[in-house]
């Protein structure tokens, strides 16, 4: 390899950095952080033409201390190809990234988003289930126990997610922060 091929290199190299989208997560194969907020860059100024919602997998954590981690990269998989050919089907103009292992953004039309998640959130459900031993599956809950005198329950993963489908009183930087709130939230509100 000489100085033309390194040149070379590093041309094409600097094209493919200037889109993120071209740098997707190994495991997921969505684009990562640099690309949601280019994304969210150029949706900001039409939100409520545009919806942004965080999403992410609830109960994972108990499912994993209960059943291991030979399912758990299947699972994270799973969730990304469901979130991902879920928007693509209903809106082309979509797009879905990855935020955190377990965590996604999903942009799109706000007249779609509720399709989307609904959708994304009962395929990932039969999905899930089939992890769960046929007692678990017909309980609905993994874990339960006391705690201040009430019963607290663990339930099945399923997709967890709060969105904006209106221009919101918040600054562009803090919309991820403030929908991965909600959803920590959602996620932490005991059943019994």
């Amino acid at each position: 390899m000489g100085l033309p091929e390194i040149n070379k290199y590093i041309k094409e190299l600097r094209r493919k950095q200037s889109d993120p989208g071209n740098w997707p997560d190994y495991l997921t194969g969505l684009p990562g952080k640099s690309a949601i907020l280019h994304e969210l860059d150029k949706i900001y100024p039409k939100l409520g033409r545009n919806s942004v919602a965080y999403v992410r997998i609830a109960n994972i954590y108990p499912y994993l201390i209960k059943y291991g981690y030979s399912h758990h990269a299947d699972l994270i998989e799973w969730s990304a190809a469901i979130l991902k050919t879920t928007a693509e089907g209903l809106d082309e103009g979509s797009f879905v990234g990855t935020i955190g292992t377990h965590d996604y953004i999903v942009i799109s039309k706000q007249s779609e988003m509720d399709g989307i998640l609904e959708k994304s959130q009962e395929l990932f459900e039969k999905k899930a289930r089939a992890c769960y031993s046929p007692e678990d599956r017909k309980k609905g809950v993994i874990l339960s126990f006391e705690a201040g005198g009430k019963t607290m329950r663990v339930g099945l993963m399923k997709l967890i997610y709060a969105a904006t489908d209106e221009k919101i009183n918040l600054p562009k930087i803090d919309i991820l922060p403030y929908l991965s709130g909600l959803c920590s939230r959602l996620e932490q509100t005991p059943h019994s």
